[in-house]
């Protein structure tokens, strides 16, 4: 399966570029964007890995803003921004109090006047409504999570004034060292004060677009009353065109990618949405704060495409399998999906019936494997939550769509396709399945190791653990899945022949998410040469 000769598609230069700063270094940050961006021949271009932080280390703001600085934006089409980054040094510094609110807000200055020396460059931002629940360290092993229950009762109990939420409250805050909840409301209070601040740069014409992200979350908490008054701001300074709300965090750089590209090729994808179960529109999922049907509405929405309603005329399907269907809708609903499929109708799949753990449905999975149907998708998703699924399968068929209507190299777009599907069904189900389990299997034998964060020899053994039981699923679902499939790019029909270049690495001191980087090698029909992407 692994080749290490290839004729590389070397005579084309990237048609267009974005500059991506992430919100951390995990790949779901940076990696996922850069691969939607190649089915349109986007080079989607990331600060060095050494700027971006590991784990609790934070990223380098000021050394990002000088890489900012450095760039040559001739073909730049878009800028894309963590503010969290920027103001804090990622995700995981940002719920900390370690960055005053100064600080953070200087910081954020800095990144407008380079805006502002980049007159026709557009730049899309996006920063994260901190979530209920502190960073899963040791450190924070012991309280964590009666901390985010406390802190979701009390805003329930301001709000609803419920006597038993008063007592469940108070027997939390006696497990919770007082220092902490200090220091978490003191986090929130100055996340609030900057975010208020975004909203306040958007007026002044520094973000063509800004989307705050609401971190895992529940119906009840503080990010409840945080994100009202961030509304009530945008609506008063007159900027709620450019403001928007979305669920979820690590999927926005792929929904800006997705938007900024619509935008510059001015072209709008109709999407047609088909749910598992009608009534699983209306369902909250786990870690969000409002419906699906919203949630999925603001996602494709903030994409840049546009939900189809009644008999409209639409560009793709995406079908969506809910949380707590029924068992017979399930069944219509994957018969109407496999039938598409095989049909060759232009078919996106977010799999948000999600296990607690945040693992895709087997039964779903299982179907798209039958008749070789991974590989006719347009795309798929089924991670981690509900919003990083459809933040992950809209933009994904969006930027598809975007490529087959342009000039773009149609092999290119091709390969990098299938390279993203077969890295989704293997990231996304393949890791989490059955990888992952096996990782913590490991970790909770060795009493130097934690799930929350494992260091030196321990770390290393299931380093290899997983890159050596994942890379025997990538080879098996490329071999049965891929391999030999027949796809026409242009006039000329190419056949998928190999894998070359195969990386899988532990991206932090934890098993959580892994780092998968490969090459899909293909050749021409007829023809004995073996072709790659350029890059």
């Amino acid at each position: 399966m692994f080749c290490l000769a290839a004729a590389f598609l070397a005579s084309w230069s990237w048609a267009d570029r974005i500059l991506l700063v992430p919100l951390d270094s995990r790949p779901a940050a940076g990696q996922f964007a850069q691969m939607i961006g190649n089915m349109a021949d986007t080079e989607v271009i990331l600060p060095p890995q050494e700027l971006l932080g590991r784990f609790t280390q934070p990223g380098n703001p000021e050394g990002i803003m000088q890489w900012l600085r450095s760039q040559d934006y001739k073909d730049v089409i878009a800028v894309i921004v963590s503010t969290d980054m920027i103001a804090y040094g990622g995700l995981i510094a940002s719920r900390t109090n370690d960055i005053e609110a100064n600080l953070a807000i200087s910081r954020l200055n800095k990144l407008e006047d380079i805006i502002k020396s980049l007159p026709n460059t557009k730049f899309y931002a996006f920063s994260s409504i901190m979530r209920l629940t502190p960073t899963a360290t040791k450190q924070a092993a012991a309280w964590r999570i009666d901390l985010g229950k406390y802190a979701g009762i009390k805003e329930r109990y301001q709000r609803l004034k419920n006597p038993d939420d008063l007592k469940s409250m108070r027997n939390l805050e006696a497990k919770i060292p007082s220092y902490e909840i200090e220091k978490y409301n003191a986090t929130r209070k100055r996340n609030l004060l900057v975010n208020r601040e975004l909203v306040q740069m958007v007026k002044r014409k520094a973000f063509d677009y800004l989307i705050f992200g609401q971190d895992d979350a529940q119906p009840f908490g503080p990010h409840i009353p945080e994100t009202q008054q961030l509304r009530a701001l945008a609506q008063k300074l007159g900027v709620t065109a450019s403001v928007y709300f979305c669920e979820g965090i690590d999927q926005h750089s792929n929904v800006l990618v997705s938007r900024a590209m619509l935008r510059h090729e001015g072209w709008t994808p109709r999407v047609r949405i088909v749910y598992a179960d009608d009534a699983g529109r209306k369902r909250i999922a786990d870690y969000e704060s409002k419906n699906i049907e919203s949630s999925l509405s603001d996602q494709l929405f903030a994409s840049g495409a546009r939900p189809v309603t009644g008999n409209g005329t639409y560009d793709y399907t995406l079908y969506v399998n809910t949380p707590a269907r029924e068992d017979q809708k399930f069944e219509l609903w994957l018969s109407s999906l496999t039938e598409d499929v095989d049909q060759g109708f232009p078919v996106g799949v977010a799999d948000i019936n999600l296990a607690k753990d945040g693992t895709s449905d087997p039964l779903l999975f299982n179907a798209m494997r039958d008749q070789g149907r991974m590989v006719r998708l347009l795309s798929y998703a089924g991670w981690n939550t509900a919003g990083n699924t459809l933040g992950t399968a809209i933009p994904a068929a969006n930027v598809y769509l975007l490529s087959r209507r342009t000039s773009r190299n149609p092999l290119e777009r091709e390969i990098a396709l299938r390279e993203f599907l077969l890295h989704r069904f293997v990231n996304d189900y393949d890791y989490h399945k059955f990888v992952r389990p096996e990782a913590y299997k490991y970790i909770r034998s060795t009493p130097s190791a934690s799930q929350e964060e494992t260091y030196g020899e321990a770390f290393e053994t299931v380093n290899n653990l997983v890159r050596s039981q994942l890379e025997k699923h990538l080879e098996n679902t490329f071999l049965n899945q891929f391999k030999g499939q027949k796809f026409f790019a242009g006039n000329k029909q190419y056949e998928i022949s190999a894998l070359e270049n195969v990386q899988i690495y532990l991206p932090r001191p934890r098993a959580y998410e892994v780092r998968l980087e490969f090459k899909m090698l293909v050749q021409e029909v007829g023809q004995n040469n073996l072709i790659g992407r350029k890059r």
